[in-house]
């Protein structure tokens, strides 16, 4: 069969988005963008072994794997916070408020105001960038670990 690569691409993805319906919103952000990247990648290394399409899969799935575990980790940060301060701003709720048009001096306030502290890794403060959130905002972000010591 000619297209049976395709066929198990589009089957590995089916499978995989199947397995997204009960994943929190990073660890699916992070399992898709971890397909496409290792993907790209897999096809890359394996063009160079002749056998491009069989590296594309492997590195889509491994990307995939890959990148919703380190987003399950920060869905799993977010969840320890809102158990901690349930009034808790997540990084998803900042992304949002910047993705709004909220001015950074409002977003601060609301993180005072609710009294969110953050520890940030540099994956988080790469994700927070990508999604245009400010360095103001960030660096305020990272100045509330030290403040909840």
């Amino acid at each position: 069969m000619k297209n049976r690569p395709l066929f198990c691409l589009v089957l590995v993805l089916a499978v995989a988005l199947v397995g997204c319906e009960s994943m929190g919103p990073k660890a699916k952000t992070g399992a898709v963008v971890g397909g496409v990247v290792g993907a790209a990648a897999g096809a890359v290394i394996g063009h160079q072994m002749h056998s491009g399409v069989a590296g594309g899969l492997i590195g889509a799935a491994v990307g995939a794997v890959g990148g919703g575990l380190l987003g399950n980790e920060w869905d799993k940060a977010d969840e320890a916070a809102k158990a901690e301060n349930p009034a808790h701003l997540t990084t998803a709720a900042i992304i949002d408020m910047a993705a709004k048009g909220m001015t950074d001096d409002a977003i601060i306030s609301e993180i005072k105001r609710t009294n969110s502290t953050y520890h940030l890794t540099s994956e988080t403060i790469t994700y927070l960038k990508q999604n245009k959130v400010s360095d103001k905002v960030i660096d305020y972000m990272l100045g509330t670990a030290s403040s909840a010591s």
